[in-house]
């Protein structure tokens, strides 16, 4: 019973953070301070890129 207890306590609590954490990640959004997918995926593709190119010179 004590177990389950936790269990449910410990749920609650992951639950309230996730919600902070999305309001958070809302408000940011509104504020004009996020990006858009598009932009993390065209930064990320830059830094594979210029990763990759560093590797390959690393090895020749």
């Amino acid at each position: 019973m004590r177990e389950f207890v936790e269990r449910q306590r410990a749920a609650r609590e992951y639950d309230a953070f996730l919600s902070k954490k999305v309001e958070k990640a809302r408000a940011s959004m509104r504020a004009g301070q996020g990006r858009s997918s598009e932009e993390v995926e065209a930064d990320f593709t830059a830094r594979r890129a210029e990763l990759l190119q560093k590797a390959n010179k690393a090895g020749a």
